[in-house]
């Protein structure tokens, strides 16, 4: 008999420990399994373009590929708009300065220059005589006589001073350009025949004047 008690809760356990065990792998059983995504369906949504063509996917509406639109676009901006494609690099002759007794210098091909920008004398005329602040005067012949001793290099800066406020377009860079003046508002547009821009330019003010000794002692002598 006591052989047997002893073996007895020995199953009994054996019996509680496989009971538990079963439990477990049930509990595991029952967990959540991911849903599946349909492979069908995904690999149509990957690959419809994909599977086209490569000249069907680039075509547009109506059925013209983008490189055809873009040849096309070119052709005609290069037939209706030459001056864009085809620039001719304005070349303007430097200013000829010389001396002219002691106290004034003249500018020889000052109609010339005047005529290659399409500029009126008289603009070009009254820019110069406000940036040196000086005086001067246009012959008969066109040319420009101003009043002091400025060598041709300070000349030729304030003339391309004056070429890109007044002759350059600020849009396409170009020299094609025209300057017309309002008479109700009184001010200067510039309109360029190459890209159609029209734009404002601002007014000529008078700059430094240097006043000479004979000037001084006339100020002098009217006080």
């Amino acid at each position: 008999m006591t052989e047997d008690a002893a073996a007895t809760p020995s199953t009994e356990e054996s019996a509680e420990v496989k009971d538990m065990l079963e439990r477990l792998t049930k509990i595991k059983k029952k967990k959540k399994k991911k849903p599946q995504v349909d492979d069908t369906s995904s690999k149509v949504a990957t690959n419809g373009l994909a599977d086209q063509p490569a000249e069907e996917s680039t075509n547009g509406a109506n059925g013209y590929s983008y490189k055809l639109l873009l040849d096309r676009m070119y052709a005609q901006l290069t037939e209706n708009n030459p001056d864009l494609i085809n620039k001719k690099r304005a070349v303007l002759r430097p200013p000829e300065v010389m001396r002219v007794g002691t106290s004034k210098i003249l500018w020889a091909n000052f109609p010339e220059i005047c005529n290659m920008m399409k500029r009126d004398p008289e603009h070009v005329f009254r820019f110069f005589l406000a940036e040196l602040g000086t005086t001067g005067s246009i012959d008969a012949s066109g040319r420009f006589t101003i009043k002091g001793k400025y060598v041709p290099k300070y000349i030729e800066s304030l003339l391309k001073k004056y070429i890109a406020e007044y002759v350059t377009c600020s849009m396409c860079r170009g020299v094609q350009t025209n300057l017309v003046r309002d008479n109700v508002s009184r001010m200067y547009f510039m309109h360029c025949a190459s890209c159609g821009a029209t734009k404002t330019v601002t007014a000529i003010k008078a700059g430094y004047h240097a006043t000479g000794r004979g000037e001084r002692k006339a100020a002098r002598a009217n006080a």
